[in-house]
């Protein structure tokens, strides 16, 4: 009798034991879904506000290297032909100049780097595909660069034809780039609004 009664006292230890043990994991787990949550909320409206700064830069510049496009085109499709003594460095001048965008894509790296496997694949492809889109038109915008310094006291049909080939080229990537931007905000907006209900 003794020793079923040893043996029951053991098995209520052990009981008490292991139901502490998994309340104790539940708390854990709990704790770090909590956390993991917060954590992706507060990284998802990081990238957004970057994403944002960058979309309302890249528009201001699209914008801009539209109208110099469309001078461009006025110039080389127009009836009279282009003056042979307009240099480069005077056409993008007297058309209010050339900018540079910047993306800011430093939250997005900094996730990717600490817990990218608490985000969803499609979100993570998303942003991914716009740091490549930005790297692209980077390296387009340095062709360009290249391209103006290498020609600037150049001037005539076939360099603005090639300024022109250039810009369009940075056009097309730049309204890619804002595109992308937007469809993120959009799917984002979404989520964080879901995940609130």
């Amino acid at each position: 009798m003794k020793k079923s009664n040893g043996i029951l006292n053991y098995l209520k230890e052990i009981t008490i034991v292991v139901i502490g043990v998994l309340i104790a994991v539940f708390i854990s787990n709990y704790k770090d879904s909590v956390d993991n949550k917060n954590y992706i909320e507060k990284t998802l409206l990081a990238i957004e506000n970057d994403i944002k700064l960058s979309q309302s830069d890249l528009d201001t510049v699209y914008n801009r290297h539209l109208e110099l496009f469309e001078i461009l085109r006025e110039k080389l499709e127009g009836s009279e032909p282009i003056n042979p003594e307009l240099t480069l460095v005077e056409l993008i001048s007297s058309s209010g100049g050339f900018q540079v965008t910047t993306s800011k894509n430093i939250s997005l790296r900094f996730f990717i780097n600490q817990k990218a496997e608490l985000l969803e694949y499609d979100i993570i492809s998303k942003l991914l595909d716009i740091e490549t889109q930005s790297e692209l038109l980077q390296l387009k915008t340095t062709r360009l660069t290249n391209f103006f310094y290498e020609n600037i006291d150049e001037g005539g049909e076939e360099v603005f034809m090639k300024l022109a080939y250039y810009l369009s080229d940075i056009l097309d990537s730049e309204h890619t780039l804002l595109k992308s931007y937007s469809e993120f905000l959009d799917k984002n907006q979404k989520k964080l609004e879901y995940e609130k209900e």
